[in-house]
């Protein structure tokens, strides 16, 4: 029994293959035009031409009639677009991901007949099909109807998925109004883009920043030319005369100097690793958006607590900054990654970020890498914060640092800074 059904898979196979195969690879270029519309109404004009020369006068009237609906379904979407002036610019021209914003739209129409069906394509990807060509597909917004002899602003409201600097390639006006039979497309006459950034993840959860060495990335009182006295020492080349002690230098007969100090204002690391995770490339992409996202949070809580930050990606250093301008230049370099992970099958996870366990100051690493060095299956983003002094800093055992994008990614990344903080306080 075993054997028949093998046989007549075999058979099946074979005959599926042959009817897959193009065996007149050369005439493929003559048939896929048969495949839009206006190809079919052509093949029936001609019929009825025959039909109408060999066989039946009838045949002639069909073939005027095909041959009017081709020249109006050819000819006022041609005439259309370049009868018509657009400009397309945002109303915002930086906004996060999935966040609702618009589009004006000048239209200028020098015809005197309404335009109708008139779109807009190529400004924004596809975001329903999540295709790796990020200009693949040709859904558009449009209008449904232009006024004759007019010149009017429109608002189109658009909702981008991913982050990135739009339009890709060059966006085009499209109608195929009346009948659908045949497309007609121009380049907009300007355009001005606009730049998506990372969605932002709300973080309600403070940064720890202790530190136990007094120098730039330490903690406590940093000695500084002001600020807070701390106490006397002996002069040093270069220290203000204005900070010299007179009484205590006349009593012991040398300069002495006062100390000054203040708070110290700590940088958090911040390391973010774009390697492939376990997945297909869609859930990869998808991996990757989010860690993007997440490190964007963190750089705006750190910017929320007023501490600078240094970013690292692959272990390469791209910025040090604070503030609001800090901020921005992050969340721009953000923009600028690939959509797509690198395609390799090595970790590239920063070797010294593991190694250094006598750090002074706060480092946050995200990757899809676990703590093998294994990758991550696609719905897991590894989060990892270092404490100063203490080594590598891990969830307690009432939190993972795995991070299930499945779940409440704000409750996760909140409990894990929360834990991370009262671990250092009770240390």
């Amino acid at each position: 029994m075993l054997v028949l059904i093998e046989r007549l898979r075999r058979r099946l196979s074979r005959l599926n293959a042959m009817a897959n195969h193009d065996f007149c690879p050369w005439a493929n270029r003559y048939v896929y035009w048969l495949k839009e519309p206006v190809g079919w109404f052509v093949t029936a004009m001609g019929a009825s031409l025959l039909v109408g020369a060999l066989l039946s006068p009838l045949g002639w009237t069909v073939a005027a009639g095909l041959a009017a609906i081709l020249a109006l379904g050819l000819g006022f979407p041609w005439l259309a677009i370049r009868m018509i002036r657009c400009e397309l610019s945002p109303t915002t021209y930086q906004i996060h991901e999935r966040q609702t914003s618009q589009l004006e739209l000048w239209v200028h129409n020098r015809l005197p007949l309404p335009i109708i069906g008139l779109v807009v394509e190529g400004y924004l990807p596809e975001a329903a099909s999540q295709s790796r060509d990020t200009t693949a597909g040709r859904t558009g917004v449009g209008l449904a109807r232009v006024p004759a002899l007019s010149a009017a602003a429109y608002r189109l409201v658009i909702k981008p998925e991913y982050r990135g600097r739009f339009p890709i390639g060059q966006p085009t006006i499209a109608c195929s109004f009346p009948f659908g039979i045949w497309t007609a497309r121009r380049a907009l006459a300007q355009v001005r883009p606009v730049t998506v950034w990372p969605l932002i993840i709300p973080i309600a959860a403070e940064l720890d920043v202790s530190g136990n060495q007094l120098a730039e990335a330490g903690s406590g009182q940093r000695p500084a030319s002001h600020g807070d006295f701390m106490g006397v020492r002996d002069f040093r080349r270069g220290d203000s005369l204005r900070s010299i002690h007179w009484v205590q230098s006349a009593r012991l007969d040398n300069l002495i100097v006062f100390e000054r100090g203040g708070p110290q204002k700590q940088a958090v690391e911040l390391h973010l690793g774009t390697e492939l995770c376990v997945g297909s490339d869609l859930n990869s992409r998808e991996n990757l958006a989010w860690r993007i996202r997440i490190m964007a949070s963190l750089i705006d809580l750190s910017v929320a607590r007023h501490l600078p930050f240094r970013l690292e990606v692959d272990g390469k250093l791209l910025m040090s900054g604070e503030g609001a301008q800090g901020r921005r230049r992050a969340w721009e370099l953000l923009t600028d990654i690939p959509r797509e992970s690198p395609k390799s099958e090595g970790q590239t996870r920063n070797p010294n970020l593991v190694a250094n366990t006598s750090i002074v100051s706060t480092q946050i690493l995200i990757d899809a890498n676990s703590e093998s060095g294994d990758r991550l299956p696609d719905h897991l983003v590894r989060v990892q914060v270092l404490q100063p002094g203490l080594g590598l800093r891990r969830a307690s055992q009432h939190q993972s640092c795995l991070v299930n994008l499945d779940e409440d990614i704000t409750r996760q990344l909140t409990q894990l800074l929360m834990e991370a903080a009262r671990e250092s306080y009770a240390a």
